[in-house]
This record gives C-alpha cells, sequence and structure tokens, in this order.
C-alpha cells in the first residue's frame, strides 16, 4: 500500500474471465495478484494502516483518516491504476499452465532482497536511501556492475559500512543480524550518519576523480577498506586502535600518492619483493577477504599508508 500511496507500479495482476453468452454472465477469476487486491481492498476498508516505518506522513493512519493530512491523497489511491491482462474464456489447463510460467519466470531472491523484505525500520530506510542516491558514483566509479546495483548489491555495501561506522568493522555474514538488532532498536541519529558517509564519498571523489575506476580500490572489498581507513582517519570506529592518520583538505594531495602504493603492490611481478606488511595486504586482498580480522588489518595498512 504505501508502493501505491507513493504511485509508484506494482507487478501485473492476472484474470480469467469466463463469460457465458446465455446468461450473458462475466465471471471473472484471480490468476495471480491475488494477495495484492485482497490487501488493496482491505486497507479501503480500514483493515489496517501503513506502517509508519514505510511512511513518515501517512503512517499509522487507516484510509479514512487520510484525509485529515492531504485532501487528495484518497482520491489517488482510489484512481491508482492496476495493469492487468484479462485470460478470456480460457480453460483451466491453460490457465494452470499460465500460472506455471509465471512462477518459473521469477528470479530466487539473494540474501539482501530477503532483508529488504522482511525489513522496515530506519536503518534498513536509511542504507536503501544512500545506495539510490549514490547510483551514479557506483556505476562511474565501477565500485559495482548495473547487474549488481539491480540485485541490490549496492545496498549491501552500503548497509556493511554503516555497521562498520557505528559497531566496528565486522564480518560480512554478521549483515543479517544487524538488520535485526537494528530494526529493534536504532539508536543513532540517521541525518548525521548520512551526512557523514556522504561526506566520506566526497573524499574518496576529491582524492581519485575518475582515477577511482582504474584502481585497486574500485574492487569492493577494496573500496570497503577505503572507506573505513578514511572514515576511522576522520571520525574514528570503536574496535580499530587510534591513528595519527590526518586527512584534510590541505594533505589530499599526500593522500592520494600514498594510496598509490596499493596499485604497485598489485602490479608487482615479483612478490618476494613486497614487504612483510604489503605480502599480507596482497594475501588479505584475495583470501577470506569479508572475515572480520582480514578486513582490519587491510585497514590498518592503508592507514599507515596514509600515516
Amino acid at each position: 500500500m504505501d508502493t501505491i500511496v507513493r504511485g509508484k507500479p506494482i507487478p501485473k495482476i492476472f484474470i480469467r474471465q469466463k463469460i457465458n453468452p446465455q446468461t450473458r454472465v462475466s465471471i471473472r477469476e484471480v490468476v495471480d495478484g491475488q494477495q495484492r487486491l485482497r490487501t488493496i481492498l482491505s486497507f479501503l476498508h480500514d483493515g489496517f494502516q501503513i506502517s509508519k516505518r514505510h511512511h513518515p506522513q501517512f503512517g499509522g493512519l487507516f484510509f479514512s483518516q487520510l484525509g485529515q493530512v492531504d485532501q487528495e491523497i484518497q482520491t489517488n489511491i482510489l484512481n491508482y491504476e492496476l495493469s492487468v491482462d484479462l485470460l478470456v474464456n480460457m480453460p483451466d489447463p491453460e490457465v494452470l499452465d499460465v500460472f506455471g510460467r509465471l512462477n518459473s519466470y521469477a528470479v530466487v531472491l539473494n540474501e539482501q532482497e530477503k532483508l529488504n523484505a522482511q525489513h522496515f525500520g530506519p536503518f534498513k530506510t536509511l542504507a536503501d536511501g544512500i545506495a539510490h542516491t549514490l547510483n551514479d558514483f557506483w556505476l562511474t566509479s565501477r565500485v559495482l556492475t548495473e547487474q549488481q546495483v539491480l540485485r541490490m548489491g549496492d545496498v549491501t555495501l552500503v548497509a556493511d559500512l554503516l555497521i562498520a561506522m557505528t559497531a566496528g568493522i565486522r564480518s560480512k555474514k554478521q549483515i543479517v543480524s544487524f538488520y535485526g538488532q537494528y530494526e529493534k532498536d536504532f539508536p543513532y541519529d540517521s541525518e548525521v550518519l548520512d551526512a557523514i558517509f556522504r561526506d566520506t564519498i566526497d573524499t574518496i571523489k576529491a582524492l581519485f576523480g575518475t582515477r577511482l575506476r582504474s584502481s585497486a580500490f574500485h574492487r569492493v572489498h577494496l573500496f570497503y577498506t577505503l572507506f573505513t581507513a578514511l572514515y576511522h582517519a576522520r571520525f574514528g570506529i570503536k574496535n580499530m586502535p587510534a591513528t595519527n592518520a590526518n586527512i584534510d583538505a590541505a594533505n589530499l594531495s599526500k593522500v592520494a600518492i600514498a594510496l598509490e602504493k596499493v596499485d604497485g603492490i598489485f602490479e608487482t611481478e615479483d612478490i618476494k619483493s613486497l614487504a612483510e606488511k604489503e605480502l599480507q595486504f596482497l594475501q588479505d586482498s584475495r583470501r577470506a577477504t569479508t572475515d572480520s580480522a582480514v578486513r582490519v588489518r587491510r585497514t590498518e595498512f592503508v592507514l599507515a599508508l596514509i600515516s
């Protein structure tokens, strides 16, 4: 219903229409979309309220109460157009075939898509909002592909980084548990987190410009490390030791030059020539890349470069 209130499309509904020419009676049966239709009808009869977590303006109100907030919203809902395909006089075997084909087209949901279907709290809303507004950045910098964005890879990355900002660097496997934890209690100011997140992205843009797409840091696991290192240097991460790395407008060029060392490590043909910590960083960038201990070591290495 929140989707309908916002005037955005919902999936098409399929209806079989059986017409009796003798009695001139037309009967319509829902082939696919019954839950959607029942939900709409229930809402129109004050069967439930839209969640406040879904919609800050209309949340907590029944349909009959919406006019108290906006005099046009009830009319807009009633005028909402449902996309419907009519299957006229189609026999049962054909209907079953259509239903089976509709369901065979469905793509199995990945972990992030399931999380977004199950959670509606401020953490989920914050991660979604940041991810979507940075769409151009993800694609132009090649941090994510269009296909990854379509399957909510951008939301996964943002949620992962928000967890680092609020609870410290954690394993990527812990995203699921934090969605559950933060659904019950999210004791952080979403606007502040949003501003700091975007500020860190702006710092990355200032350091790399268009070079990020050709840098080793455009790889998702290394971008995570770049973000956490820059964030820790400026704001601090809970489970990271204090650092003397300094990042401000005056030394951005020096920091950018220091970070080029990472590209040199990956381009080295003779790994025996690498220092011990450089070799460890290379290994940490190739194996178990999303484990918390590996993430911490990579972040510490990048902070050392900046220092």
